[in-house]
């Protein structure tokens, strides 16, 4: 958990640094950039969640796995990275003359998209291999490496359009020396091979698995995107921009529920399907538990964070981050749910009607509360919490259906449970007194 509330340190950090430096348009167009690429990931992306399944669930061999995953991975970004290569023309000049524009960060983002496609294939193998302090390590190399080069970046001009380009340059050299790292981890931690590479044992098995969970993870990114880009094409970059950063705030809730995730995955693939279902309904408590005491801090305090962090042109941001803080903790406790529907069932098709249900709740309520009701960004953000509370009630009937397991014990802490806070909380209270004594 300490990895992950240092990761996001480092993505506050980049926002303030960014919002401060580019301004709510080029905050927005920033944000584009990295939402796109988002939209790129999900079809070659689905392939790498095999990686874990495969080695833990199906017992295979690591380098078989992810050599041939790989071969999937090298297939669509080489189409994407082409496509980009090919676009260049029209955006060189625009670029050079600092005329950023929402068409030109597609072309960004198709740039990038090799390098940041091969980090996500070596972090699921590191995750696969139930390497947490080497996988922590890599979740924060990118964020750690953009930090210092936007920071030189913005220093080359003080033309705010030529900063917006430089840092999108700064943002693409980051995931290119990440990925370098990440080669050098795939070989010396996860021993194996980066040379693309078919196991006709486990081909088919790869493409049914990820070819099923692409349509679903696209469907993830939509729904958990979205709402970004219909504050930025119906209101404007401007809008979009300080939305952007109630997303950002709002988003870091994720980190605590993703701390739980990262421990158990890998042994929700590989455990008995019975100790499966009590692990991840444990694991659902828990996380009940940590989103509760986390509301409860960012109500309280990230406000007065925001204010000191963001300049006065970003204050409207936290009427939509108040309306967003609760349906991220049900995504929080929702991700638990569906990580045994994938990998344990081994049924992402699932996800696609989760994820399906919930843009079409997006969309026509933003339509309605924007459109309709003139609520501006304020009912985009509503309807994006509201379409996370469908999905989290879909979600949590269906697990206790095809588990069996009795819905109202998922949200009551067993005795053993009780008596682990009782402990900490024991042992935080010991520490205290012997401060106090001293």
């Amino acid at each position: 958990m300490l990895y992950k509330f240092f990761g996001a340190g480092l993505v506050f950090i980049s926002s303030v640094l960014s919002a401060a430096f580019l301004g709510p348009e080029g905050r927005g167009l920033l944000t584009l950039v990295t939402n796109n690429l988002a939209m790129y990931s999900p079809v070659a992306g689905a392939f790498s969640e095999y990686i874990s399944y495969g080695i833990n669930k199906r017992k295979h061999s690591p380098r078989a796995v992810f050599s041939t995953a790989l071969v999937y991975c090298l297939g669509f970004v080489t189409v994407v990275f082409v496509a980009a290569l090919i676009a260049t023309p029209w955006f060189w000049d625009s670029f050079w003359q600092g005329h950023p524009s929402q068409s030109m960060t597609w072309w960004i983002a198709g740039l990038v998209a090799p390098f940041a496609l091969f980090h996500v294939y070596v972090t699921r193998l590191i995750w696969g291999l139930n390497e947490l302090e080497w996988l922590n390590r890599l979740n924060t190399v990118q964020s750690l490496l953009f930090i210092p080069m936007m920071l030189t970046a913005v220093l080359w001009s003080d033309d705010l359009g030529y900063r917006i380009c430089f840092v999108f340059v700064a943002w693409l050299a980051s995931f290119v020396l990440t990925s370098l790292l990440s080669a050098y981890v795939a070989v010396k931690k996860g021993k194996v091979s980066l040379r693309p590479k078919v196991d006709a044992g486990i081909r088919k098995e790869i493409f049914t698995y990820g070819r099923q969970l692409a349509g679903s993870r696209l469907l993830t990114q939509i729904n958990a995107r979205i709402d970004f880009y219909l504050v930025m094409f119906i209101i404007g970059a401007e809008a979009a921009g300080i939305y952007s950063i109630a997303v950002t705030v709002a988003d870091m809730l994720l980190f605590m529920s993703s701390s739980l995730l990262q421990v158990v995955l890998t042994r929700v693939s590989s455990l008995e399907e019975k100790d499966s279902i009590l692990l991840t309904a444990r694991t659902f408590r828990h996380t009940g538990v940590i989103m509760a005491a986390s509301l409860l801090l960012f109500y309280l305090v990230m406000p007065y964070v925001i204010v000191i962090a963001y300049d006065e042109r970003f204050a409207p941001a936290l009427d939509s981050y108040y309306i967003l803080l609760p349906g991220m903790a049900l995504l929080g406790m929702t991700n638990i749910l569906t990580t045994y529907f994938t990998n344990q069932l081994g049924k992402p098709r699932l996800l696609i009607f989760l994820e399906g249900t919930s843009i079409l709740t997006n969309v026509s309520l933003t339509l309605l509360f924007v459109g309709g009701l003139h609520l501006g960004a304020e009912g985009v953000a509503t309807a994006k919490a509201i379409g996370y509370s469908i999905i989290f009630l879909v979600a949590l009937i269906y697990f206790c259906k095809a588990t069996r397991y009795p819905i109202f014990q998922m949200f009551v802490l067993q005795p053993d449970e009780i008596a682990q806070y009782k402990n900490l909380i024991g042992k935080i209270a010991g520490r205290l007194r012997k401060k106090d004594q001293r």
